[in-house]
């Protein structure tokens, strides 16, 4: 007599198609085909908890989508001591309404997004039940091994597409498509930029179904994909990569393991001109160029096939017992980034601030110097939501390494430092660094302040994130802050919407002092660093500590003056800033105290 299966048991509150149902279907798919394994699904109403329905549009649109065989769907679970649990987002509801969470069966959970780390969510609070995680990308998986509540070993098992590569067509009906659901206001300023350099281009601000999704990426020779920041993997880049579009896409958590700019896509900065541009230059590739970048995208597909992902699924399944009683990991899926053995912080200073006021010239300067190891880009490491309070010292030193482009257990001899200028503006991020590291070094880079707030205005126009006049936006900007709920959010007002009070650079330079003794704490104006860019320099390394006579050419990363504007605007700001502006005249240049 043939030994029984054993049941992977999936439940799905099924309210609309989402990529992550789609990604949810796949599983449900991988573990059926599993020699000696089947699989079982419990469809329930979202809004009661209920058996679904059958025979409704959504009903059909679900079936068609898990195309659950006879005796594959069930009416509840009943799992038997062999059998295991498959769980992904809300699920673990199900599980504490039938009263099964101190079932022995091993349980695994699909991790689709780094919101499951937020502090103060429902999914954060289901990372304490014990369970084997797996995680779509090596991002979701840094970030859900960072969070010390964490239960149970994480897996990596990078989201696989069902698309095999196709070749790009030369010619395709719409140049540029733009895939703006994720993020329709900036897609509405592409368009705009777009449309006023006379590009030709298709927007798509709605969430398609998929075959007219994958319809609109076959007939588009550009693919324009905008993620949200916090994406855990963001598929739509890889299937436009799978249509043969050149891609144009953004950096967000999830697509650093695939997205590699000017290798298989372009990515642009995070604003409306520079992605339009972006846009405009894949339509110009020359055809080798174009060969080599198409070329190079079809074999990320090929690496994110949906084989590849059932393969390391199947291996999981086949190792599941030792897993769940061990906790030790299987050679194919790839464990998050191991818990490095130093608990010693890897970073040793940070530019803190302040936006608009020419870190990024600073931190490309610093990058000059052989005793200085700078991250890539604007880290964001402590102003994260994913980041919460008890982030561990070796998992953010892991991140860290990410961002240096260092490998696990390196340490590097030179200093290393990062940028990410609104550090200083919040006050509960300073906490956060004197935890992480109480001996390490802060740069403060300040500008006028009013010049700041006007500049900063001009950017988050062209990121489409302002559509107020100047003035407006300014005299909005105490209701803005004061209505937002969450400052660390991506989208909030504190991010977008703080012209004036990120020029309050007193309050934020106690704020400093309050957690870092003053030598720790260096200030510097930027018009120092402007005017007398070697003296300057030679001061930042002398508070470095690091050898003073490297000579680091001043390089264009100032721009010419832009024609003065809003003039009574200025003249009032300049009025308001009076004291800060009077207390930014009074450093010394570049000056170890903070004033």
């Amino acid at each position: 007599m043939p030994n029984p299966k054993r049941a992977v048991w999936f439940h799905r509150a099924y309210a609309g198609l989402t990529g992550g149902q789609v990604k949810h279907a796949h599983y449900f798919d991988h573990a059926r085909r599993m020699p000696g394994f089947a699989a079982r699904i419990t469809f329930t109403n979202p809004a009661d908890g209920e058996a679904a329905a059958d025979g409704t549009a959504l009903a059909r649109e679900r079936d068609r989508l898990w195309r659950p065989e006879p005796g594959e769907r069930a009416a509840a679970w009943a799992p038997g001591p062999a059998d295991v649990l498959f769980l992904a987002g809300t699920d673990w509801r199900y599980l504490r309404s039938r009263g099964m969470e101190r079932l022995e069966q091993p349980v695994l959970n699909l991790i689709q997004h780094v919101r499951h780390a937020d502090a103060g969510t429902e999914l954060r609070g289901y990372l304490a039940n014990r369970a084997l995680r797996i995680c779509v990308s090596e991002e979701v998986a840094l970030a859900i091994g960072a969070v010390a509540r964490t239960n149970g070993p994480v897996l990596t098992i990078p989201n696989g597409t069902d698309l095999t590569p196709a070749p790009g067509a030369s010619r395709r009906r719409h140049p540029i498509a733009i895939v703006g659901y994720k993020r329709p206001a900036l897609a509405r300023a592409v368009a705009a930029h777009l449309n006023a350099a006379g590009a030709a281009h298709v927007a798509s601000l709605g969430f398609l179904d998929r075959a007219a999704f994958l319809a609109l990426l076959a007939d588009s020779a550009v693919a324009v994909c905008l993620p949200d920041p916090q994406e855990g993997f963001y598929l739509p880049a890889l299937e436009a990569m799978a249509r043969g579009c050149v891609v144009v896409t953004l950096d967000c958590v999830g697509n650093r393991g695939f997205c590699r700019h000017a290798g298989n896509c372009l990515v642009a900065p995070p604003d409306a001109a520079a992605i339009a541009e972006a846009a405009i230059a894949a339509t110009a590739l020359a055809d080798d160029a174009k060969t080599r970048l198409l070329a190079a995208a079809a074999a990320t597909v090929t690496r994110h096939s949906l084989a590849a992902e059932r393969a390391r699924f199947h291996e999981v399944l086949a190792n599941v017992d030792a897993i769940w009683r061990t906790g030790a990991t299987v050679p194919g899926p790839r464990r998050a980034p191991a818990t490095v053995d130093d608990a010693k912080p890897i970073l040793d200073f940070a530019i803190v601030g302040a936006q608009k006021s020419g870190t990024t010239a600073l931190a490309r300067f610093l990058g000059q110097h052989p005793g200085i190891r700078m991250c890539k880009e604007e880290a964001h490491v402590f102003d994260d939501p994913q980041w919460g309070d008890d982030a561990s010292v070796p998992a953010l030193n892991a991140r860290y390494r990410g961002e240096l482009g260092a490998s696990d257990g390196e340490r590097s001899s030179a200093l290393c430092g990062e940028k990410t200028p609104i550090y200083m503006y919040l006050p509960e991020v300073v906490a956060r660094l004197r935890r992480y590291n109480p001996d390490l070094k802060l740069i403060a880079l300040l500008r006028d302040p009013a010049e700041r707030a006007i500049s900063e205005y001009h950017m988050q126009r062209q990121r489409g994130e302002e559509r107020w006049p100047l003035w407006l936006a300014l005299a909005l900007e105490p209701l803005r802050l004061a209505m937002d709920g969450d400052p660390l959010a991506h989208d909030s007002a504190t991010r977008s919407h703080s012209y004036r009070n990120r020029g309050k650079y007193r309050e934020q330079l106690a704020n400093l002092r309050r957690h870092f003794g003053d030598a720790q704490i260096l200030v510097v104006r930027t018009q120092d660093l402007r005017e007398r860019h070697d003296a300057c320099l030679r001061q930042v390394f002398r508070f470095l500590e690091v050898a003073e006579d490297v000579q680091v050419p001043p390089a264009l990363v100032f721009p010419g003056r832009r024609k003065q504007r809003h003039p009574l605007t200025r003249l009032v700001l300049k009025l308001l800033f009076l004291r800060e502006s009077r207390a930014l005249r009074h450093l010394e240049g570049a000056t170890g105290r903070a004033h």
